[in-house]
């Protein structure tokens, strides 16, 4: 008997679930974000892809994201318009990205019904609405995969299709580096399928990819001088982490997984386990996704990358996928005909309702509170700093995204984002300890630096100390609520003027 198509009207759920969830962190942002803006700005403005105006500079994982920033904020009437776009920007993308996933599962197969309890499950992912609502990349990267394994299922002897499919990947990339992964993905879950036609195009995406993305990496070279963005070097322990930081990677994967689809874990974790319903997740259409899942996590806990759930979500909506596929195969094969209507709605309506208790009562209020802050006691701070400050003043400090785009200042990065410099001594210094000692003051390229803010849970802990011959005088303290989800507050963010001073 052939199944019943859902109302029209429910094929708008997804989107009202989503927007729901959107609209309490409406207009929040993060320091993260204005970093991207100071880079749009500087595009428009100078021309250039730099941080610190006139200093060129790799320090950010999402040129793509700053480009189109910039191309449409040069169109709009310059920097004033940036922040609006860039929200616009990752809603539009989460919005489509719903589009795209409901379209991914009925290709792989999963009932009109099932793709849209699946895409509502989605829709209600704690991570993905809240880096959406904030503004970040991320809805944008989650597009971008989601069109790459959509082709991919499309592309399997189709040479037109798998041209589109590394064009895909080439754009995928420049929204997030680990994205580039998806070439071994595509060539490897090709090969598994031994099929010389799905092969052959699989390596004709790799090669469209490589030279879609030639462009960028020889612009890269020639004016970095790397093909990694600083960020990354800065946000990963290297190879071959140690035992104990890889425990904690594995323990913060899963739950964060777990924190956002539980229920599409169990259901693929059972289903793995089940022969009977192995045999379709294992299908030639659900290789690549397989693969994935497994891939991407395994990079990042070879790379000892600090695990965040902005980058996890490269990797959840592909297991809501897989996890509704089984959950379709376990309702089938063992439960009783009377429930197997029934049974799909309830696990969806258990999704949905206890990520919306999660969401606002641990995910929400922190989130708030930041970007409030954010957007009020430390956007007065960098202003302090920018009617104080000489126009060639420099001010080191390690939050850098809010200060360099209000205060407008030379910006000496504490936090080795965009400065390899410092991003080197941090790995051979403990932070505390460069504090302490204001080792940045002894940095070349930075023959002095003015002013220096400070973050910590005692207030202005700095002033009137005395070190390497600079006397600190705290000018403006703002306290911080928190600084997100893993790190209560309150902490002090305080602006310090630095003068020379006799060496006690």
């Amino acid at each position: 008997m052939p199944h019943r198509l859902p109302p029209r009207s429910l094929h708008l759920l997804p989107a009202l679930l989503l927007l729901v969830f959107l609209l309490p962190l409406a207009g929040a942002y993060t320091d993260d974000g204005f970093i991207h803006l100071q880079y749009a700005r500087n595009l428009i403005e100078r021309g250039e892809y730099s941080f610190n105006p006139g200093e060129v500079s790799f320090g950010t994982s999402s040129p793509l994201w700053v480009l189109l920033i910039a191309a449409i904020g040069g169109l709009a009437g310059g920097a004033e318009s940036l922040l609006p776009i860039s929200r616009a920007l990752a809603w539009i993308s989460a919005f489509a990205a719903l589009a795209v996933f409901h379209s991914l599962a009925r290709a792989l197969r999963m009932r009109p019904t099932s793709a849209l309890l699946a895409t509502c499950t989605l829709a209600a992912d704690v991570w993905f609405a809240r880096w959406t609502a904030l503004s970040m990349e991320s809805a944008s990267a989650v597009l971008a995969l989601l069109l790459v394994v959509l082709g991919s299922v499309h592309a399997a002897g189709d040479r037109r299709r798998a041209v589109q499919v590394g064009a895909l990947v080439a754009i995928a990339t420049l929204l997030r580096p680990e994205l580039a992964l998806a070439l071994p993905v595509l060539l490897l879950a090709a090969a598994t399928r031994r099929d010389v036609a799905t092969l052959r195009c699989a390596a004709i995406s790799a090669a469209t990819a490589c030279l879609a993305l030639l462009p960028w990496l020889i612009f890269a070279a020639t004016q970095f001088a790397t093909l990694v963005p600083s960020t990354a070097a800065a946000k990963s322990s290297g190879l071959a982490p140690n035992a104990t930081a890889l425990l904690h990677a594995l323990t913060t994967i899963a739950k964060t997984v777990a924190s956002s689809q539980g229920a599409a874990v169990l259901a693929l974790l059972a289903a793995c386990a089940l022969p009977q319903t192995r045999a379709r997740l294992g299908a030639g259409e659900s290789r690549f996704v397989v693969l994935w899942i497994v891939a991407l996590p395994t990079a990042y806990l070879a790379l000892g990358t600090t695990i965040v759930s902005r980058y996890l979500l490269l990797v959840t909506p592909l297991v809501c996928l897989l996890g509704w596929v089984s959950i379709e195969e376990l309702v089938d094969r063992h439960l009783p005909r009377g429930w197997r209507g029934a049974a799909p709605i309830a696990i969806a309506t258990v999704s949905v309702t206890s990520a919306a208790l999660f969401y606002t009562r641990i995910v929400v209020p922190p989130s708030r509170a930041f970007a409030e802050d954010l957007g009020g006691g430390l956007r007065e701070l960098a202003l302090e700093l920018d009617r104080r400050a000489a126009p060639d003043a420099v001010v080191a400090a390690a939050d850098i995204g809010y200060l360099a785009y209000f205060g407008k200042r030379r910006v000496l990065d504490l936090g080795g984002l965009i400065e390899p410099a410092t991003e080197r001594l941090r790995a051979a210094i403990d932070y505390q300890e460069l504090l302490d000692r204001a080792l940045y003051l002894d940095l070349s390229g930075y023959p002095r630096v003015d002013y220096f803010v400070d973050r910590d849970p005692v207030r202005m802990r700095f002033d009137g100390r005395i070190i390497s011959g600079r006397r600190f005088d705290a000018l403006q303290t703002r306290a911080v609520r928190c600084l997100g989800i893993r790190q209560p507050g309150p902490y002090y963010f305080t602006l310090y003027e630095l003068s020379p001073a006799d060496s006690p």
